[in-house]
């Protein structure tokens, strides 16, 4: 009875935890969605392209194109498949289906949000080919759900040691970012498109953890 009680406690813990994260990416996103420019990029994004053309030279164009492959649809979708069976292995179907699902519902509502804003993309990309709308970045938002649900499965785990969970989590982080950086060095994208991105992808993970909450407090 007691393990009953604080088990619920802990899962209602973690679910206003994840409430906040939710509130907090929704209002980023909105708060970013309000100030889009007519046309062309913010001052920020501006400032931000101008300090990435003078990293621009065979070294950052290195480092950052694989990061760019990852972001392609095969990469997202064979990393997204064969990290779910891994987690459906080792921590139940449900978990699995958890980052399928969460995947996919981020390139559906990625899909409508850039149909609806329909910025143009910067006119000075290079490097990498890119096409559709700018805002919100859909790398960016595929890149922080596939590899922020990988993150939270891992950190979850209980078979998993410390330093394994620690490795995840670090790799995650910095995959997610070079992601990110990538599309703003080749300038497919605004900064504000990958900042957008990566806030609605935080949104739509909030949600698949607070209903897998709420499935697991039945």
């Amino acid at each position: 009875m007691k393990r009953t009680i604080w088990r619920l406690v802990f899962i209602q813990k973690r679910l206003k935890g994840w409430i906040v994260v939710l509130t907090a990416a929704v209002a980023l996103f909105a708060l970013l969605a309000l100030t889009l420019p007519g046309s062309g990029g913010s001052g920020m994004d501006q400032s931000v392209q101008r300090a990435m053309a003078n990293l621009r030279g065979d070294t950052a164009t290195s480092l950052f194109k694989p990061f760019s492959y990852v972001g392609s649809t095969a990469a997202i979708a064979g990393i997204t498949l064969l990290a779910s069976i891994l987690i459906a292995w080792r921590q139940g179907i449900w978990r699995g289906v958890s980052v399928i699902g969460s995947v996919l519902a981020a390139f559906i509502l990625n899909t409508l949000l850039k149909k609806g804003f329909d910025r143009i993309r910067p006119e000075n990309a290079w490097g990498i080919a890119a096409d559709g709308a700018s805002f919100p970045s859909g790398n960016a938002m595929l890149a922080i759900v596939m590899f922020g649900m990988i993150a939270i499965s891992a950190a979850q785990s209980r078979s998993a040691s410390k330093g394994i969970k620690w490795v995840v989590c670090t790799a995650a982080v910095i995959v997610i970012a070079m992601m990110g950086l990538s599309r703003v060095y080749f300038h497919v994208h605004y900064t504000s498109d990958i900042i957008g991105g990566f806030a609605a992808g935080l949104a739509v993970i909030s949600v698949a953890q607070a209903v897998m909450l709420l499935a697991n407090k039945k």
